[in-house]
């Protein structure tokens, strides 16, 4: 048996091995000739490399993936940085890779002998050829396809020329929201805004009277010239200008019926529920030569602007606070602040703020008490959570430039980039220092799969965004951006998890905001924008 284990092993290695060969073979392959899609695809997939090589200490393959990386992430415009230092603290450095690269203008056309003697490459030969840079020029060999590949370059090329021409539309959460106009489908209507609509500016009730209303208040000036709408699925349809910030939108029938609303960029679309016999379709507007009620179909307008729900997730998704250290552990400390006090009051601020919009929230810890890491998202796992925030206090080094260290941070589990990732990770790690043995390497890499990453990222940069959005209003507060850590807290976790930073007690400008319930106030509320954004969006 154990003979068959060992057999099994030797195979299940090399078949590994081989798998990430191939995979380094086709990116240098396909790598440089491919779309900015493709591109990505393939600096995703040395990603996963990257990681099982690190936690697994193979150091041949974290080399071999980094260098790849900071190739990939020079050509996607991501940041390289860590990737490089990383290399050269390992004794290596990307100067020393390099694509093999094929001039596709100056080829030669192709006769159809040396086309079949190309093919007719032998089994053998293949299998040996490997990855190796050859720095040599030498004479490319040419297949019949490399002919399509030419023109496919240069379409792919001309695309991407567009997209760096074409000037990316950000969108400003800043700007005043608008109501432009209002579109009839079969469904229902779709309410045209200026900008995405957040949740947070979004209110639904219902009022029952003669006729039984549902009502949908928005956080926006009406400009739309719709005003009423007779005998559309309902008995009628009011839009109009409640007060000075409030839109109001209004459909209305005789019993109790439903609808529901769906976002998709700046649109949001309002289904109306239940039957309705209309005798005549009619549609009132302040101005009737310049009719702005449009009938359009709506299962096309569906697929075109992929509406995704607002409503049905608020009420669905749990949302776990976890408000770092407590108990015998206080976190860090200074100036007469503790981490323990300061997070606790954030998370209950934030809590009650989640759940006056509809969510519901759950705390690995309502009061001053000691909680061990592994509980922390064993907690959230069995809550079947859709949400993991754990929220901390920063401190540097007691150095010079330690102290000098500000800001806010978000951060998402990966292996750590930077010195200061590594840092604030092994910061808020050492409070329950006997979990470092209770994760096996297997048990991390199990959890560090690719979609929980890339979700957790999305909600880092939402929440940083919109932490920044608020507290900057008042206060001077740095940008420490979106970060990659492994921090212990995180692990285990099996939804999109991110530890967020909201100061740093050992920097004087931010102890001083860190002392005030208004700056707390603020992060706070910044959070929960940020978890609004990320659940619009996904």
């Amino acid at each position: 048996m154990a003979r068959i284990a060992k057999v099994f092993f030797i195979f299940f290695t090399f078949v590994c091995l081989n798998a990430t060969h191939i995979s380094f073979q086709k990116f240098d392959n396909s790598f440089d000739g491919s779309s900015k899609q493709v591109k990505q695809s393939l600096h995703n997939e040395i990603k996963d490399i990257y990681l099982d090589a690190t936690i697994s200490g193979n150091k041949d393959n974290r080399i071999s993936a980094l260098k790849r990386l900071v190739y990939s992430s020079k050509a996607l415009g991501l940041n390289y940085a860590g990737y490089e230092n990383e290399l050269n603290s390992l004794g290596d450095s990307s100067k020393n890779y390099k694509l093999k690269t094929v001039d596709l203008d100056n080829l030669k056309p192709v006769s159809k002998k040396e086309i079949q003697q190309s093919s007719s490459t032998p089994k053998e030969a293949k299998k040996q050829e490997t990855i190796k840079k050859d720095t040599k020029k030498e004479e490319p060999k040419v297949t019949v396809v490399k002919k399509e590949s030419s023109q496919e370059a240069k379409k792919v090329s001309q695309n991407e020329q567009k997209a760096k021409e074409e000037p990316k539309k950000q969108v400003s959460y800043d700007t005043k929201l608008k109501l432009l106009g209002v579109q009839q489908t079969d469904d229902g209507v779709i309410l045209n805004f200026n900008r995405p609509v957040m949740e947070s500016e979004i209110k639904q009730f219902a009022l029952k009277g003669d006729l039984y209303r549902n009502v949908v208040d928005f956080k926006a000036e009406n400009l739309s010239k719709t005003t009423r709408i007779n005998d559309h699925l309902s008995k009628e349809i009011r839009v109009a200008q409640f007060d000075k910030t409030t839109s109001r939108f209004v459909v209305a029938k005789d019993d109790k019926f439903d609808i529901e609303l769906q976002s998709s960029e700046n649109s949001v679309i309002v289904s109306i529920k239940g039957s309705y016999e209309a005798p005549t379709k009619t549609a009132q507007k302040t101005d009737s030569k310049k009719a702005e009620v449009k009938k359009t179909d709506s299962k096309k307008t569906a697929q075109k602007l992929e509406p995704v729900p607002i409503k049905t997730i608020k009420k669905s998704k749990i949302i776990v606070l976890d408000p770092g250290h407590g108990g015998k552990d206080p976190g860090a400390v200074g100036g007469g602040l503790r981490e323990k006090d300061i997070v606790l009051y954030i998370a209950k601020k934030l809590g009650d703020d989640l759940k006056g919009r509809g969510y519901k929230v759950l705390y690995t810890r309502s009061a001053d008490k000691f909680i061990n890491l592994k509980s922390r998202t064993a907690y959230a796992n069995k809550q079947e959570a859709d949400m993991f925030i754990s929220i901390h206090v920063n401190a540097g080094p007691s150095t010079s430039a330690g102290r000098k260290l500000s800001g806010i941070e978000t951060f998402f589990l990966s292996p750590a980039r930077s010195e200061r990732s590594k840092n604030a990770a092994a910061l808020e790690n050492k409070g329950d220092i006997e979990d470092m043995n209770y994760f096996s390497k297997e048990t991390y890499l199990n959890f560090l799969n690719r979609e929980k990453i890339i979700a957790s990222n999305k909600l880092a940069i939402d929440i940083q965004k919109h932490m920044l959005n608020q507290t900057q209003k008042k206060y001077s507060v740095k940008d420490g951006g979106v970060r990659e850590a492994p921090f212990w807290v995180l692990v285990g976790a099996t939804m999109p998890a991110v530890l967020v930073e909201v100061g740093y007690i050992s920097n004087s400008s931010d102890r001083k905001n860190l002392a005030k319930k208004e700056y707390q106030n603020a992060v706070a509320k910044g959070i929960a924008d940020g978890i609004d954004a990320y659940f619009l969006k996904n």
